[in-house]
């Protein structure tokens, strides 16, 4: 009779100092929650390996290992070998609203805006491979709770891309997630630019920047400024992108925390009322930005009041963060929709967030501003602005 004995690891490594310094976020897992706090762990797929033998005689045996993400691998440098590269690893990063001005109601329900939208180095990682399908791309994630098929903005750039273009190429993707979700941050907008940015160049460019940009309008508003450099001045409904020469420095350092509740957008423009807005000339904001650089009376955002509604908690965190900084931050502001608080000028939190009960949950990170060169993408960060970046692999 045989018998058979399976023998299981999973290998855990620690957090990169590239991305963030201080962070609460859950296990990361294949079926792991969503829930952005506590210790940070990722976990690889797993390696396994089922050692057969026969007990009646110890001539035989045969070791099966099953390791899928060798497999794909092999898999991927099979396909279309036609092609560029048969792989590639993206990082996306997320933005704030440096200001948010909500200028106008349109009579097609959305509301103009004018904004500085700034980059900055916090982000996910997107691995790319080449499909041997022809008519479906397959989306995994380390979190729950993010949708993996054309519900997914990722999906949607790749689906896009490939009306647009007349591509046939479908791929694999593996969506590390680090930003949150219902943040006000733009992650999943910057995972749309990111995938066709991608598509692109496994096509060997069939489209300009400028149509790339043009095109991401249709799935999303905030999706078109992430083919600027970094920092823009956007209006409209944020689709129309003026790329701007930063004018901040990017070694300024910056706090992000962001309470485990989210701000439904629907929601909060829904309780926004034009006669509470600031009537500020955004483009004084910018011009005083330019000069002078950030202060709490240029970092204006119209969406906190009905945001604070929403959420009042968020109001509270809001007003501690400042009451307990004692002039640590240049600027304190909500960014985009809610729900991150953004402290601009140091990357330490202030202490009650560690001694709180009530902030145990929340996500920290630490960030800076972030640009990107002509012609190629935004590059992983190192631990400082200083440091050389890492160049995206590609295979």
């Amino acid at each position: 009779m045989a018998s058979a004995q399976f023998l299981c690891s999973s290998h855990l490594f620690p957090p990169s100092s590239k991305s963030f310094r201080v962070s609460r976020l859950p296990l990361f897992k294949s079926n792991g929650s969503s829930n952005f706090h506590s210790k940070l762990q990722f976990q690889r797929p797993h390696l396994v390996r089922a050692m057969v033998s026969d007990s009646n005689t110890s001539r035989k045996q045969l070791e099966i290992v099953y390791d899928p993400e060798g497999r794909i691998n092999k898999l991927a440098d099979e396909v279309d070998k036609d092609a560029p590269f048969s792989r590639l690893t993206l990082f996306s990063p997320c933005k704030i609203n440096v200001f948010l001005r909500i200028t106008n109601k349109r009579e097609d329900g959305y509301h103009d805006l004018a904004s500085l939208f700034h980059v900055i180095s916090l982000g996910d990682i997107i691995k790319f491979s080449l499909s041997p399908s022809k008519t479906t791309d397959r989306l995994s994630t380390n979190v729950s709770g993010v949708p993996l098929d054309d519900r997914n903005l990722i999906i949607k750039a790749l689906n896009l891309y490939r009306k647009k273009t007349g591509s046939d190429k479908f791929f694999w993707i593996h969506l590390d997630k680090r930003v949150p979700t219902g943040a006000g941050l733009g992650g999943g907008s910057s995972n749309a630019a990111t995938a066709l940015w991608a598509a692109n160049q496994f096509s060997g460019g069939l489209a300009t920047e400028e149509e790339l940009q043009e095109w991401s309008s249709e799935i999303g508003s905030d999706i078109p400024f992430f083919f600027s450099q970094g920092a823009a001045y956007c209006s409209g409904r944020g689709e129309i992108v003026q790329n701007i020469p930063p004018p901040l420095s990017l070694d300024l350092p910056m706090v992000l925390i962001k309470p485990q509740e989210a701000c439904s957008t629907a929601e909060v423009y829904k309780r926004l009322r034009l006669d509470q807005t600031s009537n500020v000339d955004p483009l004084t904001l910018l011009e005083n930005i330019k000069q002078n650089g950030i202060s709490q009376d240029v970092c204006i955002n119209d969406l906190e009041i009905p945001a604070f509604e929403v959420l009042p908690s968020l109001k509270r965190l809001k007003q501690r963060i400042i009451a307990a900084s004692r002039g640590e931050y240049d600027a304190v502001f909500m960014s985009g929709s809610g729900s991150t608080i953004v402290g601009v000028g140091s990357a330490d939190p202030p202490q009650f967030v560690y001694d709180d009960d009530e902030y145990k949950d929340v996500f920290l990170s630490d960030a800076y501003f972030l640009t990107r060169e002509a012609n190629q993408w935004y590059k992983e960060p190192s631990s400082s602005p200083a440091a050389s970046p890492c160049v995206s692999e590609t295979v």
